[in-house]
């Protein structure tokens, strides 16, 4: 069956876009619900050495999330997903019928505290997609193969604890022989976390760009372009430069080498 949007068909397209803000909404939550716990409670659960779960971002971003699947044994449900003859209605059906799903035990190759903490990583990597349109795997990928310091600085702004990746370390190892002030300024600014701003209404715009680029959709033109996220979607506002606008961002996402 051939799709308008390459894996997509225009309606499958609209209805993922319509999951978007429930999306954000839980990936924020994690975090929220996390730090709100009494200490006596986060303790009791959060054992043990788990600060390493940062490492996870030194994967790529399928691995990730493959690690997290398996973690919350849902390992089969990706699977039955992948095998079927349309992956992407299987897992717009997944997303249907979510509030039936049955609560599956957590995986017992895994503490609850490393369940906790790669569900708390995904929610992290899920918020730097819609912020910056790029997973935090591809951040530190980045730094690892270009050096980009930029790309460090916004990986820990989504997740203090990338500093304690081989990656990152080896840059504030660096920057410490060197005694590289400039540097550890920008850290200290990306140790604040995320920017204050109100950018939650161009999250969708994000998102989708990275289901076009996954879906194999790099030669829309512009007038097709705003068609799409304007008039079928409306992941962004109608305005006079919304054509230019939109392609430059839709340029930006396909410059980018992994999400």
């Amino acid at each position: 069956m051939k799709k308008e949007y390459g894996k997509l068909t225009a309606d499958q397209l609209q209805e993922f876009v319509q999951y978007l803000p429930e999306l954000f909404a839980m990936a924020r939550d994690v975090g929220k619900h996390l730090a709100s716990v009494s200490s006596e409670k986060f303790d009791s659960v959060m054992v043990g050495d788990f600060g390493d779960y940062s490492q996870v971002y030194e994967r790529p971003l399928a691995e990730h999330v493959a690690l997290v699947a398996v973690a919350l044994n849902r390992q089969d449900d990706l699977g039955a997903i992948a095998a079927s003859p349309d992956p992407q209605e299987a897992a717009l059906d997944a997303l249907r019928n979510r509030d039936k799903d049955d609560d599956k035990p957590e995986n017992e190759a895994f503490t609850v505290t490393e369940v906790m903490a790669l569900a708390y990583s995904l929610s992290c990597t899920l918020q730097s997609m819609a912020t910056y349109g790029r997973s935090i795997s591809s951040l530190v990928q980045d730094v690892r193969e270009t050096g980009n310091q930029d790309s460090l600085f916004k990986a820990i702004r989504m997740d203090r604890a990338v500093v304690g990746c081989p990656t990152a370390m080896r840059h504030v190892a660096k920057a410490q022989i060197r005694s590289d002030n400039r540097f550890f300024k920008h850290l200290q600014a990306a140790l604040k976390g995320p920017s204050r701003k109100p950018m939650i209404g161009l999250e969708p715009m994000r998102y989708t760009f990275l289901l076009l680029r996954e879906m194999g959709l790099d030669d829309l033109s512009d007038k097709k372009l705003e068609h799409l996220m304007v008039d079928l979607l409306k992941v962004y506002p109608p305005a006079l430069g919304a054509a230019k606008n939109l392609r430059a961002q839709y340029h930006r996402s396909r410059k980018i080498k992994t999400i």
